[in-house]
C-alpha cells in the first residue's frame, strides 16, 4: 500500500495531559489503531515511567511480553537493529510495533537525565528511518521524562478534560512547556470525555492553552468498556471517529478521511451518557410502533376496513415491539443492524464519488 508521507517525513508526536486519568492512553492507542488501519507504519512508545499505563493496557490482549522495553534499550548502543529487537508486534495491527517501559526497577536504579536524553534522541532519530509515525504516550502531568520526550519530537498534542481541575492542570502543563522553550511544538488540544456542549471550554482553552482546538472526544461507553478489559476501541465507533478527525487536523494529507462527519457542539448534549446503538435502535422501534399504532387507529375510525389478518399481524407486532422497547440488547441489536447498513451505503456512495 502506497504512503502519502515518505519515510523522510516521519512525524513524531508526544501525547501529553495536565494530570492523570485524562484518557490519554486510550487516545494514543486509538490513534495508532487508526493510522495502522489506513496503511501507515506506526511505532507506539510508552514513556510513562511512573505508571506504565499503556504498557499494562497493551499487555492484556495486544502484545506478548511487557517485561522488555525502554529499560533494555537504555543500556545498548541504539540502532535500528536494537529497536527492531525490542519493538513488539501487536495483535490486530499490520506493520506497526510497540515499545513498552520494560523493567521499572532497572530504570529506578540506573536512570539519569543524560541517559534518558540519549535514549530518546536515538530512538526517535533511528525510528524515523523505518516508520511513518512515532506516537509517544507521556505521563499525566509534566515531569523530566515528559520534557525530554517533548524536546525530541515534532509535535505536542494535549489531552484535556472538561472539569476545572483538569483545566487548571493543563494550564500548568502549557506554562511549563513555555518555560522550557517548547511552546512552538504545541500543535493543539483536544477535550476528552465530553458529555455536554463543549463550545465554552473550547473557546476558553484556545485562549488559555495558546493553541488550536482540535476536537472534542465523547464519553463513549463502548470504548470505555473495551479499555477496561484491555481491548482496543472499535475503529467504527464514535470515539474512534472523533480521534480520526483529530488526526486529520494534525495531518491533512492522510491517505484516508474519517468515515463519518465530526460531531458538532450541539451533538454532545446528553449523547454519550447512553449507548449510541441503543439510542438508534430505540428510535427505530418507536417509529415502527407509531406506524403500527396509526394503522390500528385508522382501522378503528375509518369507513374503509383493512384486511383482518393485517390488523391481527399489526396488533401482534405492536405487542412484540412494545416488549422489545424495554429490552436493552434488543434495542442495541436493531441499532447495530442500522449502523452496519448505514456504513455499507456510505461506502457505496463514497466509492462512486471517488
Amino acid at each position: 500500500m502506497e504512503n502519502n508521507i515518505s519515510k523522510t517525513s516521519c512525524k513524531a508526536l508526544a501525547i501529553v495531559s495536565g494530570k492523570g486519568g485524562s484518557g490519554k492512553t486510550m487516545v494514543t492507542a486509538t490513534m495508532a489503531t487508526i493510522l495502522d488501519s489506513i496503511g501507515y507504519k506506526v511505532l507506539l512508545i510508552d514513556a510513562d515511567y511512573g505508571t506504565a499505563g499503556l504498557t499494562y493496557y497493551m499487555g492484556l490482549n495486544t502484545v506478548a511480553n511487557i517485561s522488555m522495553g525502554l529499560t533494555n534499550l537504555s543500556s545498548q548502543d541504539i540502532d535500528t537493529h536494537y529497536i527492531s529487537k525490542y519493538a513488539q508486534k501487536m495483535s490486530g495491527f499490520d506493520k506497526s510495533r510497540f515499545i513498552g517501559i520494560g523493567d521499572h526497577r532497572r530504570y529506578l536504579r540506573n536512570s539519569n537525565n543524560d541517559d534518558l536524553t540519549f535514549l530518546f534522541e536515538n530512538i526517535i532519530s533511528q525510528s524515523r528511518k523505518e516508520y511513518d509515525f512515532i506516537l509517544i504516550d507521556c505521563r499525566g502531568g509534566i515531569d523530566r521524562e515528559s520534557l525530554i520526550v517533548c524536546e525530541n519530537i515534532d509535535d505536542i498534542v494535549i489531552v484535556a478534560e472538561t472539569d476545572t481541575t483538569s483545566f487548571q492542570a493543563t494550564q500548568h502543563l502549557v506554562d511549563t512547556l513555555y518555560d522550557n522553550d517548547l511552546s512552538r511544538k504545541i500543535s493543539g488540544f483536544m477535550i476528552n470525555k465530553v458529555f455536554d456542549d463543549p463550545s465554552s471550554i473550547a473557546r476558553a482553552g484556545t485562549a488559555s492553552f495558546k493553541s488550536q482546538y482540535l476536537d472534542s472526544i465523547p464519553f463513549d461507553l463502548d470504548a470505555t468498556k473495551s479499555f477496561l478489559v484491555g481491548d482496543l476501541p472499535s475503529i467504527n465507533g464514535m470515539f474512534s471517529n472523533q480521534i480520526w478527525h483529530v488526526l486529520n487536523k494534525l495531518e491533512p494529507e492522510l491517505k484516508r478521511k474519517p468515515r463519518s462527519r465530526a460531531l458538532a457542539f450541539n451533538d454532545y448534549r446528553g449523547l454519550s451518557m447512553r449507548d449510541n446503538e441503543s439510542l438508534l435502535g430505540g428510535m427505530m422501534i418507536s417509529f415502527s410502533t407509531l406506524g403500527l399504532g396509526s394503522i390500528l387507529i385508522y382501522d378503528s375510525f375509518s369507513s374503509v376496513q383493512y384486511d383482518q389478518k393485517l390488523v391481527q399481524y399489526s396488533l401482534f407486532s405492536l405487542v412484540v415491539l412494545s416488549v422489545f422497547s424495554g429490552i436493552e440488547p434488543a434495542r442495541k441489536g436493531v441499532g447495530r443492524i442500522l449502523t452496519i447498513y448505514k456504513q455499507m451505503i456510505t461506502r457505496v456512495f463514497s466509492g462512486k464519488s471517488n
